[in-house]
């Protein structure tokens, strides 16, 4: 391997390392000289101390609780010792209150700070208070503890509001703090908040608690002012983040429990903008569920009864939506008359659900759906052994205006889209983009539309277009229910229920969020592993099961359906209920070590933010926190809790000023590496603090977030990175890798070819080393590109008396092509359009004159006519170079803008790696295309092509089975958390129609191929006139042509047209790319990259999405060619890309490579310097 060197970035001092020191985890010679065991002082040794002091709260911690701590708790203590405030999230029974606590004592014996816990009850102040004096006791401290709550009596509270004043730790309720000025005048250091959805819910505690902290005094201020009204929350946010900029905040708070999904009250914005994270949301940790079908063989009622019996209490049943609360209670009585202990839980109720937990009720009764308090609100892993469902999750929807709802709408037009004809297709879907955009409207505003509607009143504004939407849906629909084939469809689909009452239509839609969270309930993560649990889904309607079986495969959730009446349940529930047992030794501290979970924490490294709060999403909603420029979001995943973040892209690039162009050259080559410095305006690498192009001084800088993440790689246990699977990619990865090493040796390499969350979790189940063959190949890339453009273009600079301009191996041959295509467009074509006397009409383009032949010559002669039944063959799925072409001609957009948007799909999880010059199908792929063509065409219509090439990439298809529309409606109703914008949807509709099309069976079509001869010319003729045998031109449609009968001999022209058009035409993107591809010529990661150069340069113009060369681009080219063609040939660059292909194999060895650059670099700049170029670099001859 190349041997690097890496300018600011030793791990201790910031100054220059080598990557063999980075690799062994040391800094640089002179902070730990090769034989010293004492190291400079520096940021190395910072974390020296603070894994000292780790130790000292790990003896702690064994000496009062012997036994070790665990991953977490290890991270949360580094993370108080970083002087970090943070969430605790973790599962049940985890230690959060008794590592508060220790933190607490250590904090004030060992760093000389003053710490609030704040507690919800009285009773949890009682308890922490004691264990925290008994604590004390044991480890003979001389801390001072004073707390406060209303158990206590009178003499007591006087006694502990005494000691406020001197104490060392506080502990006591939010209430308390609202009351006593006694405590609330205190200052403190450190807050413990347990349980903060009860503490936000008093805005006045959380204002008490930032007059207590040792904040700013400027924060302060401005934070009491919103609470007073006297500022605007958002002008107040602001204020505090310039005063973040200016002024170090060395008060923390620690925080634990959730607070309401979608709550985002003043209080915490402004504590996520002091403190960097975010407060808000319940932190979900997957499902280990065994998800069950029962067909009935009774009444619903009686089949409930029947489950009871067989597998006792402990469990929710649910109701469906569309039997209503009045099911659920007539449920409730039918049980309670045969002696089970069930409530309807309809609405919030605290004694039923006290009751419930203590084992005073066996059952809760409540209804199917994502609001309901029973699937939201209730977290007993240790009573909740198993969930009933009364039927299939679904809702009724009614269509009729009295009852407008655009996001029920659009479930439903979800629901029949594939049951819709073709000639409403185009009503369809300005429906759903419509519906889409209204579907956010709240209780109020549906209400004045309904109202508007019922009485013929017309609106304003927003609300109007809301009506007339309203209209047009109805509209629409009674046209389709009353089209007796639509309605055929519809019965005979597999998934649609339907019926009509009242000479009116229902549907039954499914809700499979609402089952996924009511089931999760029966499963949730303790400190021993996820609880199992068991789903018991009664079959009401056959449809509807077989759409919730559909629907949640679309979420990507991976469930494998069983018979409940072939499960063994007394094997499963003992299995469930030894879960239970254990659950409650973890409650009460007494679960065995060896029955814990390892529970490690990891650092999860991707490429861009997108694509990290992509993956974040898939399980569950993240804590988000801030530091610096660098957004992490944390959730679990399997057994970690995962920080996930990104790179934004490469983090080093060679430097600028040193060696050889960034290169030291001698018996070896090393490249000398720096954090990545450029100007946001553009787009330039800076050496200093002022861009020396455009003398501006805002700049984005590698060099903090290297530091963020190298601190972030020191709290966790593994540092996983998961940058693109390409050299580039690889580079990136490898960079990470040597810069963090000082902070973890535990670091590995993750690659996957799709954002899914099964793509995800399938990757980190085979974790992989670098791939050190890539790796090489990207620096010498990155060598040639350097060395050849910063040797040439000087010479550029002089000659032509502009800076702006440079040259590169394959920027140049490319430029050439424009350049040639450019000088002929002032050649002239004719462009004849002739019909036939026996109507044919035909086409052809001739050189100046055809036109008079024709005149003189009426007549062509037919030499041959030919009928064929031909199939026709779909084409393989895109590739890089394939999918630009196709996306720049059909919308209309420039290579960079396409790849942009591919970029973002794949970041998005609706596409796999778009960087690719592979057409292979994988086994998912194939199974993706199955589905959605048995589906929709049946699976006469399939046929399996794997399209195989070399290598292990994959073509660019969809991760789902989705298609535009449906997803334009998930995205709509959120079920799909992502936003595109038309384009990206056209975009995303072009590649799956690709995708799909390539595993259909061929199209039989019947076609004509005529031979004719015209003005003194043979020109041939191919026609589609029939289709036999549908195939993928259901999905694809072709354009089939009537033509009149034609047999072999002359034809009088009835008439003909002419126009003078170009005999060449300009590039179009999607050509200059196939050209690239089929010379050789870049990769596919660089195509848009180029064109996007050699535009900014102003070498090219793009009118009307084609490429012109300029004036100043021919110049360059002819310069460029006469005096540097042998090293810009198209020949060469070629040859070049072939040998970095033997490097990527391992073929052929980079330092051979590097060294025939070096010859030619050398012959450029010695003769540049003959001429008068100056270099500031050292020639080597």
């Amino acid at each position: 391997m190349i041997e690097l060197e890496y300018k600011n970035l030793c791990p201790n001092c910031g100054g220059r390392v080598n990557s063999k020191r980075l690799e062994q985890g040391l800094p640089c010679e002179i902070c730990l000289p090769e034989h010293s065991r004492e190291m400079k002082e520096g940021f190395l040794t910072s974390l020296i101390i603070r894994n000292r002091m780790l130790g000292e709260i790990e003896e702690i911690f064994k000496k009062l609780l012997r036994t070790n701590m665990w991953a977490l708790q290890r991270f949360w203590a580094r993370r108080f010792l970083d002087g970090e405030s943070f969430a605790l999230i973790a599962p049940t029974g985890s230690g959060k209150t008794t590592m508060q606590i220790i933190l607490s004592l250590y904090a004030s014996s060992k760093m000389g700070k003053r710490c609030l816990i704040i507690l919800p009850t009285s009773i949890l102040v009682h308890q922490v208070s004691e264990k925290l004096i008994s604590f004390k006791e044991s480890l003979n401290l001389k801390t001072e503890i004073a707390f406060y709550h209303s158990l206590l009596t009178k003499k007591e509270k006087e006694e502990q509001l005494g000691k406020m004043f001197t104490a060392n730790i506080i502990v006591t309720t939010h209430l308390s703090i609202i009351k006593r000025e006694e405590i609330n005048s205190q200052l403190v250091d450190l807050v413990f908040v347990d349980d903060v959805d009860s503490f936000l819910k008093r805005s006045k505690s959380v204002m008490f608690v930032f007059k207590m902290l040792k904040l700013p005094k400027r924060m302060k201020n401005v934070i009491l002012n919103v609470y007073e009204k006297k500022m605007e929350l958002k002008n107040a946010l602001e204020k505090i983040e310039k005063i973040k900029g200016e002024e170090e905040i060395r008060s923390q708070i620690i925080v634990s429990g959730a607070t309401p999904r979608g709550k985002r009250t003043r209080s915490i914005l402004l504590l996520s903008r002091v403190f960097g994270f975010t407060l808000g949301g319940r932190v979900e940790f997957g499902r280990k569920v065994l998800d069950s079908y029962l067909k009935p063989r009774r009444s619903m009622e009686e089949e409930i009864l029947e489950i009871i019996k067989r597998v006792g209490g402990g469990a929710l049943i649910f109701i469906p939506s569309d039997k209503g609360s009045k099911f659920a209670e007539s449920l409730e009585q039918y049980l309670c008359a045969r002696s089970i202990r069930a409530k309807a839980f309809l609405k919030p109720n605290r004694r039923y659900f006290e009751m419930f937990e203590k084992g005073e009720l066996d059952f809760l009764i409540g209804i199917a759906t994502t609001r309901s308090p029973l699937v939201r609100g209730i977290d007993l892993p240790h009573r909740i052994r198993y969930a009933i469902f009364a039927g299939v999750p679904k809702f009724l929807i009614r269509i009729n205006l009295q009852e407008f709802h655009p996001a029920k709408w659009l479930m439903l037009l979800n629901n029949i889209s594939h049951a819709i004809g073709e000639e409403y297709r185009k009503d369809f879907e300005t429906l759903v983009r419509r519906l889409a955009k209204i579907q956010t409207l709240n209780a109020e505003q549906l209400k004045l539309v309904r109202e508007a509607l019922q009485n013929g009143i017309r609106l304003k504004g927003f609300l109007e277009y809301v009506r007339e939407v309203a209209m047009n849906g109805m509209e629409f629909f009674n046209k389709i229910l009353k089209d007796h084939r639509v309605i055929e469809a519809i019965r005979k689909s597999p998934i649609i229920s339907f019926g009509m009452e009242k000479n009116e239509y229902y549907f039954l839609v499914v809700d499979e969020i609402a089952y996924l969270q009511a089931s999760g309930r029966t499963s949730r993560l303790y400190i021993g592993g996820l609880t199992k649990g068991l789903s018991i889904v009664v079959i009401d309607d056959e449809k509807a099961f077989n759409n919730l079986i559909k629907e949640i495969s679309y979420l990507g959730e991976e469930i494998e359906w069983k018979n409940f009446d072939e499960i063994d349940v007394v094997s499963v529930m003992r299995e469930i209920d030894e879960d239970r047992r254990k659950v409650l030794l973890a409650q009460e501290d007494k679960l065995k070590v060896e029955e814990k979970i390892s529970l490690s924490t990891i650092l999860f490294i991707v490429e861009s933010p997108n694509k990290a709060r992509t993956i974040a999403r898939y399980f569950g909603k993240p804590f988000i926190k801030k530091i610096g420029d660098l957004k992490t979001f944390e959730v679990f995943m399997e057994n970690s809790l995962a920080i996930i973040t990104a790179s934004k892209g490469h983090i080093t690039d060679l430097d600028l000023v040193e060696g050889l162009f960034g290169v030291k050259v001698g018996k070896k080559f090393i490249p000398i590496y720096r954090p990545i410095k450029r100007c946001v305006h553009c787009g330039r690498d800076v050496d200093g603090d002022v861009c020396s192009f455009c003398n501006r001084s805002e700049l984005v800088d590698a060099g903090p977030r290297i530091k963020v993440l190298r601190r972030v790689a020191s709290l966790v246990d593994k540092v996983v990175i998961g940058t693109d699977p390409d050299a580039e990619g690889e580079k990136i990865a490898f960079d990470l890798y040597l810069l963090l090493k000082p902070f973890n040796s535990n670091i590995k390499r993750v690659k996957f070819h799709e954002v899914t969350k099964k793509g995800i979790i399938s990757s980190l189940k085979s974790l992989e080393d670098f791939d050190m063959n890539l790796v090489e190949a990207q620096i010498v890339r990155r060598i040639e590109d350097r060395w050849i453009g910063f040797s040439i273009s000087p010479v550029l600079w002089r000659f032509f008396h502009n800076t702006n301009l440079s040259a590169g191996r394959v920027q140049t041959p490319v430029l050439g092509w424009i350049y040639e295509r450019t000088k002929r467009l002032k050649e002239k074509q004719e462009l004849l359009n002739l019909t036939l006397a026996n109507g044919l009409k035909i086409s052809l383009r001739g050189e100046i004159g055809t036109f008079k032949r024709i005149l003189k010559n009426r007549f062509v002669e037919i030499l041959k006519v030919e009928r064929v039944v031909q199939e026709i063959h779909p084409y393989p799925p895109f590739t890089t170079d394939t999918l630009l072409s196709a996306l720049t001609s059909s919308l209309k957009i420039n290579a960079t803008e396409a790849m942009k948007i591919a970029q973002k799909l794949f970041e998005s999880g609706l596409i796999t790696y778009h960087r690719t010059s592979s057409t292979t199908v994988s086994n998912t792929g194939i199974a993706i295309a199955k589905d959605y063509i048995s589906s929709n065409f049946g699976e006469a219509f399939f046929m399996e092509r794997r399209w195989q090439m070399e290598g292990a990439h994959e073509c660019i298809r969809p991760t789902k089975a989705i298609d535009s529309e449906r997803l334009r409606s998930m995205i709509a109703l959120r079920t799909i958390r992502v936003s595109l914008s038309e384009q990206e949807l056209k975009a995303y509709d072009i590649i799956f129609r690709r995708f799909i099309a390539s595993q259909m069976k061929s199209t039989k079509v019947e076609k004509v191929f005529l031979k004719i001869s015209v003005a003194g010319k043979e020109v041939n003729y191919e026609f589609t006139t029939n289709i036999l045998e549908e195939g993928f031109s259901r999905l694809i449609p072709f354009y089939v042509r009537e033509i009149p009968e034609i047999k072999v001999g002359k034809q009088y022209i009835s008439s003909v047209r002419r126009k003078i058009v170009r005999a060449n035409y300009p590039f179009t993107y999607s050509e200059i790319i196939s050209l690239m591809k089929e010379k050789g010529i870049g990769r596919p990661s660089t195509y848009a990259k180029i064109l996007e150069i050699l535009k900014r340069r102003k070498y090219v113009n793009e009118i009307n999405m084609r490429l012109f060369s300029t004036p100043l681009g021919a110049k360059v080219y002819s310069f460029l060619r006469e005096k540097y063609g042998k090293y810009l040939s198209e020949e060469l660059t070629k040859s070049l890309e072939e040998k970095m292909d033997e490097i990527e194999k391992g073929k052929l060895r980079a330092h051979e490579v590097i060294k025939e650059f070096l010859g030619e670099v050398n012959e450029i700049m010695k003769d540049a310097m003959e001429s008068g170029v100056k270099y500031n670099v050292q020639i080597i001859l």
